[in-house]
């Protein structure tokens, strides 16, 4: 997270196209507003669009505007989401749900950092900062053809990959800290402690909802309290019973992140084993199971396809 932190800096002094990704409740938005601070256009407010949430039929509309009378029910001009971030940031929240249609559309405005509003004539040139986020893994959804390799490349100019809260547990007491700061302020509490072992538990378990997972817990936690400290039997269930939720393991030989790997097994199927465990447990993300192996990604990406050949043939 330091290392984030650091790029973050660096790629705040430039206009640079970024892609975040990570699982769900990782902090994706807070990674594309802190690039927005560092950013040279940090007065104006940044524009953040959900392009999941976004109607089909709506989408044109939404991301480039459109003129009075352009359609039925246009009484107005509308500006879209690119004018209104002109010279300031533009977040693409959820990038990975956007339609092959809407996606044809949004490439143009990308490459050539212009646009019309629906029925427009005029060409509008817009300067802005171009983040976008995903819990999906794009590259995959590339070869399964869901999403456009063209936009893909035009997107990924620097990615930045915010790894699940179970891969930096040392973040918890800090993440514990900072948001019971911001709950006895917000709601004019009396400070609290948490006790070393509700500490501990939180620690050992592995909040597949990440820091959200996290926030809300803290929030109930201090909600609920009526004591000067914050015990074990506060909180949730889940966090109590220290399950270990490693999401993706699946396979009758794999117990909470371990390998039951019989003796005399060749060195090469065990290889290949720790391999499809190690992505089943990131989701498949193939940049965070590299970091995890040691790998450099275009190593794991070779041995895949090495593994894929073989089962082929």
């Amino acid at each position: 997270m330091v290392e984030l932190n650091h790029k973050a800096k660096l790629i705040g002094r430039t206009n640079a196209t970024v892609l975040i990704t990570g699982e769900n409740g990782t902090g994706k938005e807070v990674m594309a507003r802190m690039l927005h601070y560092f950013g040279s256009s940090k007065e104006n407010p940044m524009i953040a669009v959900n392009c999941g949430a976004i109607p089909s039929d709506l989408v044109e509309s939404e991301l480039f505007g459109h003129e009075r009378g352009a359609f039925t029910g246009a009484f107005d001009q509308k500006k879209g989401c690119f004018e209104l971030a002109d010279n300031s940031t533009l977040f693409l929240d959820e990038i990975g749900e956007m339609s092959l249609s809407a996606q044809v559309k949004l490439l143009r405005a990308v490459e050539v950092g212009s646009f019309r509003r629906i029925g427009g004539r005029e060409e509008i040139n817009v300067n802005l900062r171009l983040i976008s986020a995903t819990n999906k893994v794009l590259c995959d959804q590339v070869k399964s053809g869901s999403f456009r390799e063209d936009l893909y490349y035009r997107l990924n100019v620097v990615e930045l990959y915010l790894p699940p809260l179970r891969h930096r547990k040392e973040d918890i007491p800090l993440l514990v800290d900072f948001y019971k700061n911001h709950y006895e302020e917000e709601y004019k509490l009396e400070p609290v402690t948490f006790s070393t072992e509700s500490i501990e538990l939180m620690m050992a378990y592995d909040w597949p909802g990440n820091v959200r997972e996290l926030k809300n817990t803290v929030e109930r936690c201090l909600v609920l309290n009526e004591k000067a400290e914050i015990d074990s039997a506060s909180l949730p269930d889940s966090v109590k019973a220290k399950r270990s939720f490693v999401s993706g393991y699946t396979s009758s030989n794999s117990t909470k992140g371990f390998i039951n790997i019989p003796v005399g097994t060749p060195l090469e199927e065990v290889e290949r084993r720790v391999i499809n465990e190690t992505l089943s447990s990131v989701d498949n993300n193939k940049t965070e199971a590299a970091k995890l192996l040691g790998f450099a990604r275009k190593t794991l990406h070779n041995k895949l396809d090495r593994y894929a050949k073989e089962n082929y043939a």
